[in-house]
């Protein structure tokens, strides 16, 4: 019922019905301008863009004018300890927004800073898009301004909407879940329909802010790895959905992964350093323990990521005992280590 009724809204937006147009307002006369020149009807939404930069890559100058191009609000946070050199002078140069959050509570930390800039700087924002510091936003414009996508966020049970991601390591798109209290699935790895799904990766994921409001401000207890699952599970709880769009991709790079067979399944390899590892391990682990009464399905899945974890490290990749003996550890630590949660954001735009 839900996708049928996705896919009446989507209609509805094709044939010139209630659209959204891909706006910005940090600049109130080019918002009002590309407002108005909309057609009638037509309801402008404000979809900021936040790019989390740790390690500044080579072409980051690039996108950040594509975003630029098409959305008026640009914010980079600079999550490195020291200020990657250079990037506040290239945000300025593109007119995007600056902020520097010195990786305080990780990338978690990074989402919520960037937060309540918005909430103070750009209260008029109804959306916004997370990338990363190496993401492609080739198709986002697209992405947008397709009708299924349009039709899911403009539900008011919507948290978040994204294209699927295609790893560049191994070539493989992601695979997306769904999830019941005692039972799981995954979708096939090609679709090009609207999915209904358990779990997004926060990059290129359009959420709209007013779910963010009921959700709460990410854990920044986890700091990285599995940040933005937990805020999925709370997403959930409070009885929003999230959506794939299988009609578009982005290159995306998790790690190193590396392909292999299990039993003829082909699967993938995290690729990641044993300091990764340890995290991985702990946050897994304590997700399940945490979330074991009232997702059940979800604690066994947690189990079943540590032994491909753990699968994927002996039979693909280098340094294996290091990286084993780490994963081991930050399962303990995940058991039986509490983690502090903060969710908090900070009460003052940094």
């Amino acid at each position: 019922m839900r996708q049928k009724a996705l896919a009446d809204s989507a209609a509805v937006v094709a044939n010139g019905g209630p659209s959204f147009a891909i706006v910005g307002d940090d600049d109130a006369a080019r918002g009002a301008a590309y407002a108005t020149s909309q057609t009638p009807g037509v309801k402008a939404v404000f979809t900021a863009a936040v790019v989390v930069v740790y390690q500044q890559p080579q072409g980051i100058g690039a996108a950040l004018q594509q975003l630029r191009n098409m959305l008026a609000t640009v914010l980079v946070v600079d999550n490195a300890e020291q200020p990657c050199p250079g990037l506040r002078e290239t945000t300025h140069e593109l007119q995007c927004s600056y902020l520097h959050g010195a990786n305080v509570g990780g990338l978690a930390g990074a989402y919520n800073s960037a937060l309540t800039w918005l909430k103070v700087h750009q209260p008029a924002a109804q959306q916004v898009v997370f990338l990363d510091e190496d993401s492609d936003p080739a198709s986002l414009a697209a992405f947008l301004q397709d009708g299924h996508t349009r039709a899911a966020l403009a539900r008011s049970d919507t948290a978040a909407v994204s294209p699927a991601y295609r790893d560049r390591a191994t070539g493989l798109r992601g695979r997306y879940m769904w999830l019941q209290r005692f039972k799981l699935g995954f979708n096939p790895r090609e679709f090009s329909d609207l999915r209904d799904v358990a779990f997004l990766i926060n990059s290129m994921s359009v959420w709209r802010l007013a779910a963010i409001a009921h959700i709460g401000a990410f854990n920044e207890g986890l700091a990285v790895d599995h940040v933005d699952t937990e805020f999925c599970l709370r997403a959930r709880q409070q009885g929003l959905h999230l959506y794939v769009n299988g009609s578009f991709e982005f290159p995306h790079s998790i790690g190193e992964r590396k392909r292999y067979k299990f039993f003829g399944m082909e699967v993938q390899a995290g690729g990641h350093t044993p300091q990764r590892r340890y995290m991985i391990g702990r946050n897994t682990a304590w997700l399940a323990r945490r979330w074991l009464l009232r997702e059940p399905a979800f604690a066994a899945l947690c189990a079943a990521r540590l032994v491909y974890e753990a699968v994927g490290i002996s039979l693909a990749e280098p340094r294996a005992g290091a990286k084993l003996w780490a994963l081991a550890r930050g399962v303990a630590s995940g058991l039986f280590v509490p983690i502090h949660i903060r969710r908090r954001c900070r009460e003052r735009p940094p």
